[in-house]
């Protein structure tokens, strides 16, 4: 049975645990980067390494987050339609394959950043709510 104080820390918990579950992200390029908008298909799709070139011919550098992130689950659901536990059997029959390896990931929203601001051909994700700063720019995602 429980106590009234732990019914109430209970319910007190619940919006920080749904919150941590529904980061919201933007997807995030160097600012020389000429692309403003890509299909939620592309974005998946150059994640997954299908996708390897911009328009301009120059390789595609996608970054992710850390497995454990909320920012993560949030944009792997979204994007690939898929869980983490699936996108990392995939990479994991990919490598096996030899046909490729999974993007790199970083810790942090400002990881990433630093990521993309050293190669400037890169593509990644933050936290909405992340500062941007002159050096980079947010891609519009369509459907």
């Amino acid at each position: 049975m429980l106590r009234p104080g732990t019914l109430v820390l209970s319910l007190a918990l619940i919006p920080a645990v749904l919150g941590a579950q529904d980061a919201s992200y933007r997807v995030v390029v160097h600012r020389s980067n000429t692309t403003s908008q890509l299909t939620r298909d592309q974005v998946s799709r150059m994640f997954l390494r299908k996708i390897t070139q911009w328009d301009n011919r120059q390789p595609v550098l996608p970054v992710d987050q850390a497995a454990d992130a909320p920012v993560r689950r949030n944009f792997t659901k979204q994007i690939h339609q898929r869980t983490i536990a699936a996108i990392q059997t995939w990479w994991q029959q990919q490598t096996f394959a030899g046909v490729a390896v999974a993007p790199p990931e970083r810790l942090s929203d400002s990881d990433v950043l630093d990521y993309i601001r050293r190669y400037p051909n890169a593509i990644g994700y933050v936290r909405a709510e992340t500062p941007l700063g002159s050096d980079f720019k947010t891609v519009t995602i369509t459907p």
